[in-house]
């Protein structure tokens, strides 16, 4: 299956509704839907609904939290481009900018020829999908990370641009929500034996990261990891994710079949697995209980 080239997702971020029109107008008909919000805070609710596939924010917002979103993004290791814009912005600044994960600089006013080239380069870094390779029929990658589920989300946005970005929003959208419920039970409840009715009395209590600390103290849990597989060959009209922890496995049998209706706390965990089948109906588990799997369908 030859799957279309999706438009650029552009996130601009920028209280000034002149830039943010600014750029929405010189960007129309180049292959790109922006998206504007005003502030960090919006934009991470954005970014937490649909990844852009690039980002532009003002460095001068207030309390230096453009700079910061900068560094916080990096940190999440967040796959798309930041391209950071200013007036006469002081050449250290630019620097910590660049230096804090930022790949290009944009002079304000935005003039329209300057945007264009810093998009070109941005552009550059963007993954292409591995069957857009000519000749290639398959891909099949494997990726391993440590249990700490502080790195889960970084994954996941990655997983998402490397194998999915060609895929309609909303089926993105689902495959974001199988994975980070798939993920965590891997890590926590897999690798770091944090029991259900454990992690809800922990976030109740407010001290959810001193447990994950704990688990991660201990060596025999530290040392275990997380393997994803992602897999795709062209004549088959399906995306395959399979996901495999070092743990003790569980009851899965029991899991699926309760109903969602159960309110026991242990049950609670099941519920989350219950939604992602009912999205991916060819959710399997290995025997064990350590192994999972889920089939996309490419349409």
């Amino acid at each position: 299956m030859n799957m279309p080239l999706p438009v650029s997702q552009l996130l601009v971020i920028d209280p000034c509704v002149e830039t943010q029109s600014r750029i929405a107008r010189y960007v129309q008909g180049r292959g790109f839907s922006v998206t504007s919000v005003p502030d960090p805070m919006a934009a991470m609710a954005t970014i937490e609904g649909a990844t852009p596939d690039i980002v532009i924010t003002d460095l001068f917002l207030p309390d230096g939290a453009g700079l910061a979103l900068v560094k916080e993004l990096k940190a999440r290791h967040e796959p798309y481009p930041v391209i950071v814009m200013a007036h006469n912005a002081p050449e250290p600044l630019i620097v910590e900018a660049l230096r804090g994960g930022a790949i290009d600089y944009l002079h304000k006013p935005v003039a329209e020829d300057e945007l264009a080239s810093v998009l070109q380069r941005a552009q550059e870094f963007l993954p292409c999908h591995p069957l857009d390779v000519p000749g290639a029929r398959q891909f099949d990658y494997e990726l391993t990370i440590d249990s700490d589920p502080a790195y889960i989300p970084g994954v996941i946005s990655w997983l998402l641009k490397m194998t999915a970005s060609a895929l309609p929003p909303l089926q993105r959208i689902h495959i974001q929500g199988a994975l980070q419920e798939l993920l965590f039970n891997a890590v926590e409840h897999g690798n770091l034996e944090i029991q259900g009715q454990e992690k809800q009395k922990a976030l109740a209590d407010g001290c959810y990261d001193q447990l994950v600390a704990k688990r991660l103290a201990q060596p025999r849990l530290r040392e275990r990891r997380v393997t994803i597989r992602v897999f795709h060959e062209r004549s088959d009209n399906h995306l395959e994710y399979r996901i495999t922890d070092e743990g003790k496995g569980f009851p899965w049998q029991t899991v699926l079949a309760r109903s969602q209706e159960v309110e026991d706390s242990e049950a609670a965990s099941g519920r989350g697995i219950f939604l992602t089948k009912a999205f991916f109906p060819d959710l399997t588990y290995n025997e064990r209980g350590n192994e999972v799997t889920i089939r996309v369908p490419l349409g």
